[in-house]
């Protein structure tokens, strides 16, 4: 999908202070290169871009201007966006990078070239189905399935294909180009993560079906006339809980197993020897937390599972007694316990490819006795689903969190991205480095992950920068070149805060860090023109008290932190932008919040001794919705814009022409701005 969400307002201004830069006529300012950028490109690792470069870039957006915040479950597709820059006339270029959330990634059966990929972005709805039929090289997406998310892709052994959806069960018989919705009879939570297909009978099919709604009694449903008509096959579970995977006996098929996980914990294991008819519970000896995966052979059978968001970790399990007793696989090299697929050499039991969410892939050759780590290449990758093409044991298809599809040819050795058309990446923020306008830097968010990428030829190509794998709200580059990097969090492999990128390329954290009850969400950061040692940052603390708005200030470089602002509970819960007025004082500066659960009492703030000290300065403005941001102007330093939601379906953007004291409508009103 191309989903533009930029209103272009045909005014420089707006442009320069939103993270836009224009590029500089002339070779002397491109030929410049920081020091950092020029020590940290050979560390970088490439991603392919498959968009042309045309023309000159003049300016630099993003499609989304706000952060995390901005995204929320009433408009869960406005998460997909990707960078562009204008080529004249209105007109706007993709710039990629390849990506998206990719829950689940398949081959047909059949055609070796025909391969599909199911978006979900972030794990929520609002996604897409994209296809190849080229092995897939480059991908297309499906028109007719724009915003349905796709949680589970599967092939019959006829070349039938069938997705798991937001919405039901679809299925195709013309290789993915075509869909038509299967009525699984049970309303309108119907969000399905799992379709298991009988590998002896087409025509029994088994859908494994989320509990979206906290109380959908309905969580297995079996077909067994192609899906005409369904039957309620749920284990009697002590309560709802969602259906996550699903496993057929290759050689009887009424003997099913059935994994459940919930949103935020408990996981349980049932097996059916009858069809459905009677179940038995598994679960003991298995950790209490979501399972996720599930293969059986009809001899050994392997449970992953696990949730990063609160460590609720699972690993993987095997039984040979069909869930009598398990046995743990993981070893303690595992740096991570969340597995969420599992694929099997068809050649060789003893080899078992796991996809982690948090170290790529995993693998042991040896039944499980020993293990590899983030084999080719995967470590900072989130694997969401792994599967062998079939009819080979060398060429596998990894489905990812932000980079969409990897594949390898060398049974795991070397995994090399595989997404080219797809345009799902979740990008929150875009900055040009005013000393080399080409080299460009994203922060994008996924399922659990994101990072940070970087360019220095413009957008034609990209690398995924060495940051840790975890949630990138801001980029920046400060004045002297060097890179910086908000990680908004949550996470549990990283610290959240301020990151900056060093000449060998590493990243160093430099907080604040407020220990294990407060997490530092920010969302904006500023630095001086004049004085290279002042930082200000602004976002939200998330703790045990809930939200508050929050401004840090730091005068020596990031070394260490005050926090210069905190709002009271109950007036507002985030700080959304921050702008240092550049009349050569550093010492008057604006700041924009907003609430966090969408109460109009947003507005501004004001310093007027370099950020020691805050206060209300919203004469003239309205009440904001959520998402202010704020620009400077670049003739003008007394002159600021404000953009904002106003509600729901309307937005606004405001002047000041004395550095915040006072505001005025502009008079333009549109959507969400």
């Amino acid at each position: 999908m191309i989903g533009l969400l930029l209103v272009l307002i045909s005014v420089s201004l707006a442009l320069v202070g939103s993270g836009a830069v224009s590029k500089a006529p002339g070779d002397a300012r491109e030929s410049m290169r920081s020091p950092q950028t020029a020590a940290a490109i050979a560390n970088a690792r490439p991603l392919s871009n498959d968009v042309t470069i045309r023309n000159n870039p003049e300016r630099y957006l993003d499609e989304k201007g706000n952060r995390a915040g901005g995204i929320r479950p009433e408009s869960p597709s406005a998460a997909r966006h990707r960078a562009e820059r204008p080529v004249g006339a209105g007109a706007w270029a993709s710039l990629g990078p390849p990506g998206g959330d990719v829950f689940d990634a398949a081959v047909s059966t059949v055609d070796s070239n025909i391969a599909l990929a199911g978006i979900a972005p972030d794990g929520s709805f609002g996604g897409t189905l994209y296809r190849s039929s080229n092995e897939g090289n480059t991908w297309s997406e499906v028109q007719s399935l724009d915003g349905i998310s796709v949680f589970d892709t599967e092939f019959a052994t006829d070349g039938t294909a069938f997705l798991g959806t937001q919405d039901s069960v679809r299925e195709s018989t013309d290789g993915g180009l075509s869909w038509v919705t299967l009525n699984l009879g049970i309303g309108a939570n119907d969000q399905v993560f799992d379709v298991a297909l009988d590998p002896s009978d087409s025509s029994i099919i088994w859908a494994g079906i989320a509990d979206a709604s906290g109380s959908q009694p309905v969580n297995i449903m079996r077909s067994t006339d192609g899906g005409a008509t369904w039957a309620n096959r749920t284990p009697p579970l002590a309560a709802p809980i969602s259906g996550r995977g699903i496993a057929v006996d290759p050689g009887d098929s009424n003997t099913v197993i059935a994994v459940f996980g919930g949103d935020f914990g408990g996981g349980q294991v049932w097996v059916t020897t009858d069809g459905g008819d009677s179940w038995t519970d598994r679960s003991a000896g298995l950790p209490d937390n979501p399972m996720q995966a599930v293969v059986y052979d009809g001899n050994r059978l392997l449970i992953g599972g696990g949730q990063l968001f609160g460590s609720e970790n699972v690993g993987l399990y095997q039984s040979t007694d069909l869930g009598a007793t398990w046995t743990p696989l993981h070893d303690g090299t595992w740096p991570v316990l969340v597995v969420d697929a599992i694929a099997v050499d068809p050649n060789d039991a003893q080899t078992i490819l796991v996809a982690v969410d948090g170290s790529g892939v995993n693998r042991t050759t040896d039944g499980g006795a020993t293990w590899q780590i983030g084999i080719g290449g995967t470590g900072a990758l989130a694997g969401r689903s792994l599967r062998f093409r079939p009819g080979t044991s060398t060429d596998l298809f990894l489905g990812t969190s932000s980079l969409a599809v990897f594949r390898s040819t060398d049974s795991g050795n070397n995994f090399v991205q595989s997404s080219n058309g797809i345009t799902e990446l979740s990008l929150f923020s875009i900055d040009a480095n005013s000393l080399v306008p080409d080299e460009l830097a994203e922060a994008f968010q996924g399922a659990n992950n994101g990072g940070v990428l970087s360019s220095t030829d413009g957008g034609a190509n990209w690398q995924i920068e060495s940051a840790p794998p975890t949630r990138y709200s801001a980029v920046r580059f400060a004045p002297d070149g060097t890179l910086y990097a908000i990680s908004s969090g949550p996470s549990t492999v990283a610290q959240e805060g301020l990151y900056r990128r060093e000449n060998n390329g590493s990243w160093t954290p430099l907080g604040p860090d407020q220990g294990p009850l407060y997490e530092s969400d920010l969302d904006t950061m500023r630095f001086s023109l004049n004085n290279p040692n002042l930082i200000l940052l602004g976002g939200a603390d998330f703790g045990v008290a809930g939200f508050e708005g929050t401004i840090w200030r730091s005068t020596d470089a990031g070394q260490s932190w005050n926090k210069v602002f905190e709002s009271t509970a109950g007036t507002f819960e985030r700080v959304t932008d921050i702008e240092i007025v550049e009349d050569g004082t550093d010492q008057n500066m604006v700041a924009a919040w907003t609430s966090e659960s969408g109460d109009n009492i947003g507005g501004a703030l004001r310093s007027t001794d370099g950020g020691a000290s805050w206060f209300d300065s919203s004469s003239g403005l309205p009440a904001f919705f959520r998402g202010p941001r704020l620009c400077a102007s670049p003739t003008d330093p007394q002159t600021l814009l404000v953009s904002a939601w106003l509600s729901f379906q309307s937005g606004g953007l405001f002047r000041t022409t004395d550095a915040g004291v006072t505001w005025t409508s502009t008079g333009w009103t549109g959507n969400q701005t």
